[in-house]
């Protein structure tokens, strides 16, 4: 299990590393982050939603599968509202730090590391669970994620800022799953052809936005250990305690668990950026909590999922 964790883990720093030989050739400016980054989260992304929703849900099986989105979302909420708590005990606070705190108590990596976990251990079944929870995850991910940083301040600001082209691709998909829209199978290939460029596009420009991390690596050191612990230990152990009285299928408490055991998700320093959070405290946590999961993510497994 250490292994193929171990893998996971290294296949999102090895891309990291080519943002940073981009960046280091020149290829890739940090004034590009910003184009980039729109391009990343406002086109690719949002037919990434499209077309994995379109493909995966079947509104058929809702009756039996419906817990899986309501997942996604309910370990949002239990996330945002620990982070909502510990973010007090920051000793560091302004410059949009308490945000990206609160931001990252509620938004892990929710996506990436799960399906290669999940793929590496309990195979198939497991990964197409995981992606119907996504559905719950998106939408969690664009409104509790966004109000995370945002804090509510503008109520035009934030529903602005909830009412996004990948809400939308979410609302679109789910509409056409419903009511058996048929697409253009030119559309859907597209659709699917560049959302497959999200996912390795985005942790080559975190890659390029990480390069700065690693000066101030000791910086807010307090902080940092703080929301590893909490982000780590504390929100996986009482979700997995929780999860463990629901009466739900054990495929389901699986995919579940492994999602609440991840890091900080690989995005944060890109939404950090967007939403008036702190991209530098961002990107060392998304390194430092990617690197202790390698030891908290087996040993809970051990715990919690025991083979």
């Amino acid at each position: 299990m250490m292994y193929q964790v171990f893998l996971s883990i290294l296949e999102t720093f090895i891309v990291f590393g080519f943002g940073a030989l981009a960046w280091k050739l020149r290829m890739i400016e940090t004034g590009d982050l910003d184009k980039l980054s729109r391009l990343t989260l406002d086109m690719f992304f949002p037919m990434l939603t499209f077309s994995t929703i379109t493909r995966t849900f079947d509104p058929n099986r809702l009756t039996e599968l419906w817990v899986m989105p309501l997942l996604g979302i309910a370990l949002m909420l239990f996330g945002a509202g620990a982070g909502w708590v510990f973010k007090r005990l920051m000793k560091s606070k302004g410059h949009g730090r308490e945000g990206t705190f609160h931001h990252i108590c509620a938004i892990n990596n929710y996506v990436f590391l799960p399906i290669i976990v999940l793929q590496n251990i309990y195979g198939e079944r497991h990964v197409a669970l995981l992606l119907l929870m996504n559905v719950g995850s998106t939408i969690g991910f664009w409104t509790i994620g966004v109000l995370t940083l945002t804090g509510g301040g503008s109520l035009s600001k934030t529903m602005k800022s909830i009412f996004s082209i990948n809400v939308a691709a979410v609302a679109a998909a789910l509409l056409v799953s419903f009511l058996h829209i048929p697409l253009p199978e030119a559309l859907n290939y597209t659709f699917q052809y560049l959302g497959n460029i999200t996912v390795p596009l985005m942790l080559v420009v975190i890659g390029v936005a990480l390069v700065g991390c690693f000066r101030g690596m000791l910086e807010n050191w307090y902080d940092m250990l703080l929301l590893s612990v909490v982000r780590l230990v504390l929100i996986p152990v009482a979700l997995l305690l929780l999860l463990r009285l629901l009466p739900l299928p054990e495929e389901a408490y699986q995919v579940a668990a492994v999602v609440a055991l991840m890091p900080a998700a690989s995005s944060s320093v890109l939404i950090a950026k967007r939403y008036g959070g702190d991209p530098d405290f961002a990107g060392r946590a998304i390194i430092l909590t990617t690197l202790f999961s390698l030891g908290t993510i087996p040993f809970l497994m051990a715990l919690f999922l025991p083979a």
